[in-house]
C-alpha cells in the first residue's frame, strides 16, 4: 500500500506547479525553496522563516521528515534534499500523520512543547531540552497507559507521540479526571490535592496559631538551598544592632565559586540593615557568611546557634551546615520547619520590614558604587501572570538537587498565611503551587 501511495505521488506533484519537479538541495534559493520551508514550518519541522535559502536548517527538517516517512514505512532515502518523491509527500493529506509523529530522535518546538506537557502532567522532570529521547519516550508512554486507565481511546502504548495522541496530549484533560496541577479547577480551592501541585512536599500554615492548614510530605527531610537564610536573618536580628556599621569580613569571599552574591567585599563598610537586604533581596551567600562571622566570630560558631535556635523553635527534622543554603548532604530541614521558623520570624518587625523589601540601595561604599537591590519574583509583578496580590515575602532557593524551593506570607483582612514549596521542578510552577496553597487556606479559614 505505502509503495502504491509513493507512485500515486508523482501524480500529486504535477498539481504543485509552484514546487520545481526536479526537487530542490542545499545552496537553492528561490520562491521553490521559500514555499518548501513554509510547509515545513506549518509540520513544525522547521523553526523561523521561510527565507528561500536551502541552507542547513533546511536541509535538516528534510531529512527529519524523510526519516519519519522511513519509519512509516514510505520508499524515501534520508538525504535532506528534496527530491520530487520527498515533495510530493510533503503535501500529501495522507502522508501528514507520519510527518506530524514525534518519536526517539525527533527534534524541535514541537518536542519541547510536549515535553513541557508532560511536565505539567508530572510525568517528566525539567528540562524540555527539544530533544525526544528516553526519558521523553518513557514519559509519553506512562501518559498513553493513564490514559488508557481512565477510559481514553488511545492507539498505542509504545512512548511514540503521534499525531492522535499528540492531540490527546494537549487536550483538555479534566474531562478524564487526570490527576495532575494543569486539571486544578481554581474556582473550587478546597478540592485541592497533593495531585495538583508540583512540589514534593508543601504546607500552609495559619501564622497566629501555628494550625496546619493543608500539607503534603511537610515532614519529609529534604534540601533547603536559600530558604536556609530565613534562619540566617531570625538569628541575626536577635544577635546584632542594625544601625552598627559593619566591616565585611574575609569568610564574605570564601564561598563556592557558583555562590550567589550582593556582592559584598572583604574591608567595605555598611549597616548591618543593608547587610540583610543583601542577604534577603540577592540572596547573597557572601552576605550570609559576613552576617554569620560578624554576630558569632565564625560562621561554624553561627551554624551551631542556627541548629540550637531549630531546636528551641520546635523544628525538630532540621539541620543547618551552613547559614546560606549551599547544597551539603548532611543539611537539611523540612517544609512544617521552615514554616515553623518563618511563624517565629513574623513576629518580629524588623524581621516582616525586610522579607517583604522589594527595592533596596545600598549606599556606596570605598569598593563600589551606590548598588540597587531589587526582587524580581513574577509573584510581586501585578502585570505577571503568575502575580499573587496578597504576597508578602519570605525567601526563594534553588539548587540543582533542592529543585525550587520558596518560603511565603500572604495577609489579607482574614489572617496571615505561611505557605512553603520544596523541589519544584521549575520557579514558575512553585509560583502555581503557591497560589493554589493560599487559594486553599484562606477558603478554610472562611
Amino acid at each position: 500500500m505505502k509503495r502504491f501511495i509513493s507512485m500515486v505521488c508523482a501524480l500529486i506533484l504535477a498539481l504543485l506547479p509552484a514546487v520545481s519537479l526536479a526537487g530542490l538541495h542545499t545552496g537553492q534559493v528561490g520562491e521553490e525553496v521559500r514555499q518548501l520551508q513554509q510547509r515545513l514550518i506549518s509540520l513544525g519541522l522547521l523553526t523561523g522563516t521561510a527565507d528561500g535559502d536551502y541552507g542547513q536548517k533546511t536541509q535538516n527538517a528534510v531529512s527529519e521528515a524523510q526519516r519519519l516517512l522511513i519509519l512509516a514505512g514510505y520508499e524515501v532515502t534520508q538525504t535532506g534534499a528534496a527530491d520530487d518523491d520527498t515533495i510530493a509527500l510533503l503535501y500529501d493529506e495522507s502522508a501528514e500523520p507520519a510527518l506530524l509523529t514525534l518519536c526517539t530522535g525527533s527534534k524541535g518546538s514541537r518536542v519541547k512543547d510536549a515535553q513541557n506537557r508532560l511536565i505539567d502532567l508530572k510525568l517528566m522532570q525539567p528540562p524540555a531540552d527539544g530533544t525526544y529521547g528516553s526519558a521523553t519516550t518513557e514519559a509519553v508512554r506512562q501518559f498513553q497507559l493513564k490514559m488508557e486507565e481512565l477510559g481514553a481511546t488511545v492507539s498505542r502504548q509504545d512512548g511514540v507521540l503521534d499525531a492522535d495522541t499528540y492531540n490527546l496530549l494537549f487536550s483538555d484533560l479534566s474531562v478524564y479526571q487526570f490527576p495532575a496541577p494543569v486539571c486544578f479547577d481554581a474556582t473550587k480551592p478546597l478540592s485541592l490535592t497533593s495531585d495538583h501541585l508540583y512540589g514534593d512536599a508543601c504546607i500552609v500554615m495559619e501564622a497566629t496559631s501555628g494550625k496546619v492548614l493543608f500539607e503534603h510530605n511537610s515532614h519529609q527531610r529534604m534540601y533547603p538551598a536559600s530558604t536556609t537564610k530565613t534562619m540566617t536573618l531570625l538569628l541575626a536580628l536577635e544577635m546584632a544592632e542594625l544601625d552598627a556599621v559593619v566591616t565585611i569580613p574575609q569568610s564574605a569571599a570564601e564561598v563556592p565559586a557558583d555562590s550567589s552574591l550582593v556582592p559584598v567585599y572583604p574591608g567595605e563598610q555598611m549597616t548591618m540593615d543593608a547587610l540583610l537586604h543583601g542577604l534577603m533581596i540577592r540572596s547573597g551567600n557572601d552576605a550570609a557568611n559576613a552576617v554569620a562571622t560578624l554576630c558569632s566570630g565564625s560562621t561554624g560558631s553561627f551554624v551551631d546557634a542556627m541548629n540550637q535556635k531549630a531546636q528551641q523553635l520546635g523544628a525538630y527534622d532540621t539541620h543547618f551546615m551552613n547559614p546560606h543554603g549551599y547544597h551539603d548532604p548532611e543539611h537539611y530541614t523540612t517544609a512544617y520547619d521552615l514554616a515553623t521558623i518563618t511563624r517565629a520570624g513574623l513576629t518580629d518587625a524588623q524581621f516582616c520590614r525586610i522579607v517583604t523589601c522589594l527595592n533596596y540601595t545600598l549606599p556606596e561604599t570605598s569598593k563600589r558604587q551606590p548598588l540597587t537591590l531589587t526582587c524580581t519574583h513574577e509573584i510581586f509583578d501585578p502585570e505577571s501572570e503568575y502575580y499573587i496580590p496578597y504576597a508578602a515575602g519570605v525567601k526563594s532557593g534553588y539548587t540543582s538537587a533542592a529543585g525550587f524551593c520558596y518560603v511565603g506570607a500572604a495577609q489579607t483582612r482574614q489572617g496571615t498565611l505561611i505557605a512553603v514549596v520544596l523541589h519544584a521542578p521549575t520557579r514558575n510552577r512553585a509560583w502555581q503551587d503557591m497560589k493554589k496553597l493560599f487559594a486553599f487556606g484562606y477558603a478554610a479559614m472562611e
